[in-house]
């Protein structure tokens, strides 16, 4: 075999490797979306834009539960179905939360809260102290959307 004939070979074989490696990261890919497509629990009555962010977001990190509409005391984006709790350990929650913040133009949110901070677009900002481990948010990322 020729110098040419190695690398052309050569090539050829790395060309394959790269084919089956795209393959399967497309076909991981699509079972995750599969997989995560299946669980919609917590979007049943929230407006539609929050239904699709909040799949968004649930999907990307991994996230189990969501909790949407329900009554909450105080001012709250919850009854209007404009709002999620997306509940997460802290590693994935402190990614998301940015992750949120991020995109807050592209998916229509109007503030996020997470480990007793708030960020409306401007920065985390620190906010009073509710009494508890769900109420500081420290459990979950809220997510408010616009109307």
């Amino acid at each position: 075999m020729t110098l040419g004939e190695e690398q052309r070979a050569r090539q050829e074989a790395e060309a394959e490797v790269a084919e089956v490696a795209e393959v399967a990261a497309r076909e991981e890919e699509e079972r995750r979306a599969s997989s995560c497509a299946a669980g919609d629990s917590g979007f049943e009555t929230v407006q539609p834009g929050v239904t699709d962010a909040g799949t968004e977001l649930r999907c990307r990190f991994g996230v189990d539960t969501v909790y949407g509409v329900a009554g909450r005391a105080g001012t709250s984006d919850h009854p209007a179905g404009l709002a999620l709790d997306l509940m997460v350990d802290r590693d994935p929650g402190e990614q998301l939360a940015e992750y949120a913040v991020e995109n807050m133009g592209r998916l229509g949110i109007k503030y996020v809260i997470y480990r007793q901070r708030i960020n409306t677009g401007s920065g985390w900002e620190a906010m009073e102290d509710r009494g508890g481990v769900t109420a500081n948010h420290m459990d979950h990322v809220h997510v408010s959307f616009d109307g």
